[in-house]
C-alpha cells in the first residue's frame, strides 16, 4: 500500500472508532496509560483554584474543570495511533487541524464533544448500576490502576502524584472521585457487555446473510498505466493508451494458457520494478485477506462476485484513470475471526443502544459556553 492508501485507511479506521465514542470515551482510562509518553499526552496545568471551577452542567449538575480535563486527555491518548496519520504530533496541532471541513470544527472540538458525552455517559451509567444494584468492586479497580500508575511514574523517574499532575493537572487525592466514578462505568459496561452477548446463533445468521461483507480473498494483480510523454497530442496518447492495453491482454491471454502470474509479472511490470516481482520471497502480485470494506483497487466488485471461482481471469480498466489491470483469482473464504467479530460487533450495537437509551433524560447545560460547538 502507498502512504496515501496508508492515510485513507487509518480515515476510515478513525471513523469507525468515532461511531464508537459511548464505550470507547469511558474505557479510556487504564488502557492509555501506555501512551502517556507519546507527545500527545497533557492538558496545561491550572492553578488549583481553578480545577473544580464548574466548566459545564449535566441536569444542573455541576461538571468541574478537572473531571473535564481527565476524559478528554483519555481520549487524546486513546486516539493517538491515528493522530499521526493526519499530521498531529501535539497539542497545538489537535486545536488548529480541522476535524470537519462542513462544520468548520477541529480535532480539538471533537475531542471536547466527546468528552462530555463522555460524563454525560458515566453519571448515566453509574445511575443505572445503583438503581439495578449490581455490584461492582470498584476498589479492587482501583486499586490496580493506581498500581500501574506507579509503575509508569517510577519508569519516567517521578511520585505517582507528579505523574497524574503531568497528565491531567492534579494529583491523587483530588482525582480519586473521578477516576473512581469512571472505573464505575467501565465495570459496569463489562458488565452490560457480558449480560448481552449475542449468541453464536444470531452471528452466524448475520453472516450468512452478509457473505460479501465477512468474506476474505486472495487473488493476483499487476497494473498497467499508459506512461504517457509530456507534451503528447492526442494521437500519441491513444497510441500509448492501446499499446498499454494490448500489453495488458497479451499477459492476460498467457495467463488464461496456464503461464505462472508470477513468473509473467517479472516481464510485464515496469523496468525499475521488475526485479521486485523477480523475487519470489516479496511476491508482490499476490495480494491476501482482502475484505470489501478495505479493497485496495477498484476492482472489488469482480473480486466478490457470487460466481467467482478459483482460477478465474480478467482484465479491469479504471476509466477514470485508464490503468488496466491484470487480475487472476486464487480462492475467497471466511477468516476465523469473523464469528468471533460479528458476535461483538452484534454486543457493541444492543449495549450502545442501552447506554443511548439511559442517557436520554441526562441533558447538557453550558451556562458558560465552553462548549460552543455542542
Amino acid at each position: 500500500m502507498t502512504k496515501y492508501d496508508r492515510k485513507l485507511q487509518a480515515r476510515a479506521a478513525a471513523a469507525k472508532q468515532a461511531k464508537k465514542k459511548n464505550i470507547l470515551s469511558i474505557v479510556a482510562t487504564v488502557a492509555v496509560i501506555a501512551c502517556i509518553a507519546a507527545l500527545l499526552i497533557g492538558i496545561p496545568v491550572m492553578k488549583n483554584r481553578k480545577l473544580f471551577k464548574e466548566f459545564f452542567r449535566i441536569n444542573n449538575k455541576s461538571v468541574s474543570v478537572l473531571e473535564f480535563n481527565f476524559h478528554r486527555t483519555n481520549l487524546i491518548n486513546n486516539y493517538a495511533q491515528y493522530l499521526q496519520y493526519f499530521g498531529m504530533s501535539s497539542l497545538d496541532d489537535i486545536e488548529t487541524t480541522v476535524y470537519d471541513e462542513e462544520k468548520g470544527t477541529t480535532w480539538g472540538d471533537y475531542f471536547t464533544e466527546c468528552a462530555a458525552n463522555s460524563i454525560k455517559e458515566n453519571r448515566a451509567l453509574i445511575a443505572d448500576a445503583k438503581e439495578k444494584k449490581v455490584s461492582l468492586d470498584v476498589d479492587a479497580q482501583y486499586k490496580t490502576y493506581m498500581n500501574q500508575i506507579k509503575t509508569q511514574a517510577e519508569a519516567a523517574g517521578m511520585t505517582s502524584d507528579a505523574y497524574l499532575t503531568s497528565m491531567y493537572g492534579a494529583k491523587e487525592s483530588q482525582l480519586k472521585s473521578i477516576i473512581k466514578d469512571n472505573l464505575t462505568a467501565v465495570l459496569y459496561s463489562d458488565y452490560l457487555t457480558k449480560t448481552n452477548a449475542a449468541p453464536d446463533e444470531d452471528a452466524q445468521a448475520e453472516y450468512d446473510a452478509n457473505k460479501d461483507k465477512y468474506d476474505s480473498v486472495d487473488y493476483r494483480v499487476l497494473s498497467f498505466a499508459p506512461a504517457i510523454p509530456e507534451g503528447a497530442g492526442g494521437e500519441e496518447i491513444e497510441a500509448v493508451k492501446n499499446e498499454t492495453k494490448a500489453k495488458a491482454q497479451e499477459m492476460l491471454d498467457k495467463v488464461k494458457a496456464g503461464e505462472d502470474f508470477e513468473t509473467l509479472c517479472a516481464t510485464y511490470a515496469p523496468e525499475d520494478k521488475r526485479a521486485d516481482y523477480a523475487d519470489s520471497e516479496t511476491d508482490l502480485s499476490l495480494v491476501t485477506g482482502e475484505t470489501s470494506s478495505y479493497a485496495s483497487g477498484p476492482y472489488s466488485s469482480w473480486l466478490f462476485e457470487s460466481a467467482r471461482t478459483a482460477g478465474d481471469s480478467t482484465i479491469y480498466t479504471d476509466e477514470n484513470s485508464g490503468v488496466h489491470y491484470v487480475l487472476l483469482f486464487e480462492k475467497r473464504y471466511m477468516e476465523d475471526t469473523v464469528l468471533e467479530n460479528i458476535k461483538q460487533n452484534l454486543t457493541y450495537t444492543t449495549v450502545t443502544d442501552y447506554i443511548n437509551k439511559v442517557s436520554e433524560s441526562y441533558v447538557i447545560s453550558d451556562p458558560d459556553d465552553n462548549l460552543p460547538t455542542l
